[in-house]
């Protein structure tokens, strides 16, 4: 492209990465803004001892077919674990990063800034409207961290975060009355999860599903099977969904800590609150969609995109589970018809010249 087309992407996590990777390698003008601090979305990661961890737990499996492309076009290196998974199908391989997921985001975000793209941090979207300049077709306009504001132009958006927040800042657009309705029927589930740094292994199952008498419902021993490498300790999450409106969601850190352990405890008698070096709570609004919407609905305009785990699928019963690879190949779809549309726009722009052939010319 002559004249880089510029896009803004809502949302520096896995999607939004990924969409930022492609389009600046294909040459687009491309600006992520990210209300966090921080890069990763549900990848995020802190330092736990000498290394990175996700706060929230996460390995890759065979059948990702997506997410191992994309591994593999990053030269990444995958180490594969047997592991033991309480219920049918017990075994199990499990993929994992020498330096866990902060490798893949940041090999990412590196693909980014070395083609032009930039990211900015605590940065909130407040309204997506159409330009009224004509030089641009989406003015964004964000609310920064010192309460300052900005105003982002570009000709394209791709939005990453829930469905029910691109509709709250979306009021303005030509989006039909239906389309709003169906996006803002997409419920979630919120998460909370702890992540515990033990002195020592409660269990060698690696992942444990449990029913409703505990208030998580999911119990994963990471180090069991990815080993203790530099943590400090045994990993271990409890991850939990619930209601907003739910008491637990609004209970201090220390209440849900108290709940959580107690109902481990009762599990696990031989790990006491001595055994914790260390614990984190992670909560996520937004955590998964409860079902999938009737028809596709990731492209609520021209030039507009919605790349969220809860559009991956469409008029299906299936439950939702917030799969990596389902956002990896949306966001790897939506890319790809950005840059279509695009190259159709400039061969608008600039239709081929053909000269006649005079009679009887002889070529």
């Amino acid at each position: 492209m002559n004249d880089k087309k510029t896009v803004l992407i809502v949302g520096a996590g896995l999607s939004g990465l990924v969409c930022g990777m492609r389009l600046s390698k294909a040459g687009f003008d491309v600006q992520i803004v990210e209300e966090l601090t921080y890069p990763g979305g549900l990848l995020a990661s802190s330092r736990i001892g000498k290394e990175y961890l996700e706060l929230l737990p996460h390995h890759l499996r065979k059948t990702d077919r997506a997410l191992l492309s994309l591994v593999k076009e990053e030269g990444l290196d995958i180490e594969w674990f047997d592991s033991l998974w309480y219920g049918r199908a017990s075994r199990r391989k499990v993929g994992y990063f020498s330096g866990g997921f902060a490798s893949l985001i940041n090999i990412l975000i590196q693909d980014i800034t070395d083609n032009g793209g930039r990211i900015s941090y605590s940065t909130t979207v407040s309204e997506i409207a159409e330009c009224e300049d004509g030089e641009s077709r989406y003015a964004t306009s964000c609310v920064l961290n010192d309460s300052g504001s900005i105003v982002i132009r570009s000709d394209y958006v791709i939005f990453t975060g829930s469905c029910r927040s691109f509709v709250n800042c979306s009021h303005g657009l030509p989006i039909p009355i239906n389309f709003r309705d169906q996006l803002m029927n997409i419920t979630y589930k919120a998460s909370i999860s702890i992540m515990m740094v033990l002195k020592r292994c409660p269990s060698e199952v690696y992942f444990q599903r449990l029913d409703e008498t505990t208030p998580f419902n999911r119990i994963v021993n990471h180090s069991n099977v990815f080993g203790v490498r530099s943590y400090g300790g045994n990993i271990v999450y409890l991850v939990g969904t619930c209601s907003i409106s739910d008491a637990l969601w609004i209970a201090s850190d220390e209440e849900i800590m108290e709940k959580y352990f107690s109902a481990f405890h009762k599990m696990y008698p031989v790990i006491k609150k001595s055994d914790i070096k260390s614990w984190r709570l992670t909560k996520n609004r937004y955590s998964v969609s409860e079902r999938y919407p009737d028809q596709p609905l990731s492209r609520p305009a021209e030039n507009m995109y919605i790349c969220a785990s809860g559009l991956t699928k469409y008029a299906t019963h299936e439950t939702p589970e917030n799969r990596m690879d389902e956002i990896v190949a949306l966001a790897n779809e939506i890319s790809k018809e950005i840059i279509k549309s695009a190259d159709r726009d400039q061969d608008e722009e600039n239709p081929s010249i053909v000269t006649p052939i005079a009679e009887g010319m002889i070529i």
